[in-house]
């Protein structure tokens, strides 16, 4: 961070907080970054203001957790009067709030539930958080109960059609047995699908049955937490070492996905 643009000082604090603060603990760090963040915010439409509310979770947390940072973070809140001042006004009151919610008791209802777990261990580096979104994980595996569902039918007419979509099937990496009534691809099929799709193989045209909305939430939550597992595993060695312990734990299968490499791709980010 040592740059002399104070702006650019306060983007690189503002990377620094935002993907470990618990790294380093240091107050003047986190003002720089929440000035950053309060840039962002003066300058964001409607739209991209809620898709950064994640962060005012992370500088919400820090204030909570950090008691200087909370005191660094008070001249800086109530100078604030640029547009959305009722964010800057209500990160000013959460650290006496005993209401704010924990992202740990949150019901995680789509992938975005992913993120706010992901702020809570970048601020703390608890285990808790990354622990929660293993145990998604363990969820039903929609993909295969439908499939299955799908081969025990018997029509009367459709062979040549079946046949069809089991080697189109197949050719994308999910393989079935006609003939038997079997699915031969180990593993998650909810996760499986999510990384043929990954691929740009459109998986979901091909399969039998139509996909329900709640079959795509269940499926993305899966798929986007293996992603994030394995790609913050490369930068943060507390998520390796709880990747190495979770995917050998009981549960569901997709659990032992997270142990494997991430491809080559940019760090994660809020």
């Amino acid at each position: 961070m040592d740059t002399s643009d104070p702006r650019e000082q306060d983007a690189a604090a503002f990377d620094a907080v935002t993907t470990g603060f618990y790294r380093d603990r240091d107050a003047q760090l986190a003002a720089a970054a929440l000035r950053h963040w309060l840039r962002m915010v003066a300058e964001a439409s409607d739209e991209q203001l809620a898709r950064m509310m994640v962060l005012f979770y992370v500088f919400a947390r820090v204030s909570q957790t950090d008691a200087a940072s909370r005191d660094a973070f008070t001249p800086i809140l109530r100078g604030y009067a640029a547009p959305h001042a009722e964010l800057a006004q209500r990160l000013l009151e959460v650290a006496e709030d005993p209401s704010f919610p924990n992202a740990i008791s949150i019901p995680i209802q789509g992938p975005e539930g992913l993120d706010l777990l992901w702020a809570e261990f970048f601020v703390t580096g608890e285990a808790a958080p990354v622990e929660r979104i293993f145990a998604t994980l363990d969820g039903d595996d929609r993909m295969r109960m439908r499939l299955e569902a799908w081969l025990r039918e018997s029509p009367l007419f459709g062979g040549s059609k079946r046949r069809a979509t089991a080697a189109e099937l197949a050719a994308a990496g999910l393989v079935v047995d006609l003939e038997r009534k079997i699915i031969v691809t180990t593993g998650d099929l909810d996760c499986v699908c999510f990384q043929i799709a990954e691929r740009r193989v459109p998986i979901f045209k091909m399969l039998p049955f139509e996909i329900a909305p709640a079959d795509f939430t269940s499926l993305g939550i899966k798929g986007s937490a293996i992603w994030s597992l394995r790609l913050n595993a490369r930068s943060h060695e507390k998520v390796a070492a709880i990747c190495r312990v979770e995917s050998q734990r009981p549960g569901g299968p997709g659990r032992r996905l997270a142990a494997e490499p991430s491809p080559d791709a940019p760090p994660f980010a809020l």
